[in-house]
C-alpha cells in the first residue's frame, strides 16, 4: 500500500498560547517528532497548514480555517490525484506515535482510540469528505469518522500536547 503521510500543523494553538509545532520536547520541535515517527512508514510526507523545509506543503481544502477535516481533505485530494492508496494522518502535537502505526490502523478507515486526528484514510474518501465540507455539515472529526465507518484501534499510550505544562 502506497501511503502519503500527513502532519496537521496549521492550528491556532489557542490553549497552548504559542506555535505548538515549534514547541520543544527532548530538544526538538514537536513537529520533528511527528516527522521522525511517520517517515519510515510512508512513501512521502506532507505538512498541512505550514511550510516545513524539505517536505511537501499542502493547504486545507476546500478552504482555509476548516480545522483538522480541512487538512485531512487537502491530504486526501492530493493522495487521490497522485496515486497514493491512503493517507496516514497525525497532528503535530502528539508524542508516542508507534513505529507500526500504519500497520495497526490498516485497513482504513481507522482512527486511534482517544485520538481521532490520528487515522488511516483511504484516498477514495476524498470526494465524500470534500462534499461534506462543502455542504456545511459538522466538521467534527468524530462525526466524520462515524459517517465513513472508521474503526477505532488501540495504538498504545499517546500523549497529546494541549498546554505548555503537558510538555513536562
Amino acid at each position: 500500500m502506497r501511503l502519503l503521510g500527513a502532519i496537521l500543523a496549521g492550528g491556532a494553538a489557542t490553549r497552548f498560547g504559542s506555535d505548538k509545532a515549534l514547541a520543544l520536547w527532548a530538544g526538538q520541535p514537536l513537529i520533528a517528532h511527528a516527522i521522525a515517527a511517520l517517515a519510515p512508514q510512508v512513501a512521502k510526507l506532507a505538512v498541512i497548514g505550514r511550510d516545513w523545509p524539505g517536505l511537501l506543503s499542502l493547504d486545507d481544502q476546500p478552504a482555509p480555517g476548516l480545522g483538522p477535516l480541512g487538512g485531512l481533505c487537502g491530504a486526501l485530494l492530493h493522495a487521490a490525484a497522485h496515486g497514493y492508496d491512503a493517507v496516514l494522518c497525525v497532528p503535530c502535537d502528539t508524542l508516542g506515535l508507534p513505529a507500526d502505526l500504519a500497520a495497526r490502523l490498516a485497513p482504513g478507515p481507522a482512527v486511534a482510540q482517544g485520538q481521532r486526528a490520528i487515522g488511516l484514510w483511504p484516498a477514495s474518501l476524498a470526494p465524500a469528505l470534500l462534499a461534506r465540507l462543502a455542504s456545511g455539515d459538522s466538521r467534527a472529526l468524530h462525526v466524520w469518522a462515524t459517517a465513513c465507518g472508521a474503526r477505532t484501534v488501540d495504538c498504545g499510550p499517546l500523549h497529546n500536547i494541549n498546554r505548555p505544562e503537558d510538555l513536562g
